[in-house]
């Protein structure tokens, strides 16, 4: 019996829709069953072998949130622009495929966080595989914030926010930023602030362990604050809020690519050391 494989991909691109019946057929011939999950009512998933994500980073994220609670691997196919995460081409697909098939499953864990944000009474919990930002929903409006590292008070941060980068995210938000490049095998956490107004609050590199938590108890006034994570999820921060970031119990399992290596996307499509 063949693999069960979880196929995540936008359906609103009518080309990768015709992608999606092709590789249907593809995968019955291969004894292989495909399940179907659209990202945009991607809420809930089941079970499979593996799961593919057809498009851009952003629907990887969304198979990533979704699928690691189960323990599923996610192989990424990128069908957008850049296509960092995502780094095997479409015109890849079935090499990728074939090679998955062939030689079974190998997967690299990556590490994930959880957010507690919370909103009055009100606490919502959810899991991000790149990055946590709490930043003014007022453009141009400074805003202050008290951030902790377990119990220990780090530092006021009066900035346009700050971002919780996992080592995966690091090449995202946190990059432009002005954070570090950290390799995504390593469990630890980024904290980068946004263009704070001080010349000596830099971006951190903390242990995967300990907690961050980041307050606008009494610092905000009547100014908003919004929370976004993986750039896809936003909440509303009242004054007297506050976000709390722990490590995901489980990791994030993306299957090794044959072909790239992680340096070699790097110089490919940041052009790293070009």
């Amino acid at each position: 019996m063949g693999y069960k494989i979880g196929i995540v991909y936008n359906n609103s691109k009518k080309h990768v829709n015709a992608l999606v019946g092709e590789l249907c057929v593809w995968l019955k011939n291969k004894n292989c069953k495909a399940v179907l999950f659209p990202s945009n009512a991607l809420v809930k998933v089941s079970k499979v072998d593996f799961a593919l994500s057809l498009g851009g980073d952003g629907t990887l994220l969304k198979a990533a949130r979704a699928f690691a609670p189960l323990g599923v691997a996610i192989k990424g196919i990128n069908l957008g622009t850049l296509g960092f995460l995502t780094n095997v081409e479409g015109t890849e697909i079935y090499k990728a495929l074939e090679d998955i098939i062939e030689n079974g499953i190998l997967a690299e864990n990556r590490q994930l966080f959880c957010a507690e944000i919370s909103l009055g009474k009100k606490k919502i919990k959810t899991v991000f595989a790149n990055d946590c930002f709490v930043k003014s929903g007022c453009n141009g409006r400074l805003i202050s914030l008290d951030v902790f590292s377990g119990n220990s008070f780090v530092a006021e941060y009066k900035s346009d926010g700050i971002i919780v980068s996992t080592p995966m995210g690091s090449t995202a938000y946190s990059l432009a930023a002005g954070g570090a490049i950290v390799h995504p095998a390593l469990n630890v956490m980024l904290l980068t602030p946004i263009c704070p107004h001080t010349l000596t609050q830099r971006p951190m590199i903390l242990p995967a362990s300990t907690s961050i938590t980041i307050s606008t108890k009494g610092k905000t006034k009547n100014d908003k604050v919004v929370v976004n994570i993986d750039g896809q999820e936003n909440y509303a921060l009242n004054k007297d809020g506050c976000v709390k970031i722990t490590a995901y119990p489980k990791p994030l399992k993306i299957i090794k690519n044959a072909g790239a290596g992680y340096f070699e996307t790097l110089r490919k499509k940041l052009k790293w050391g070009v």
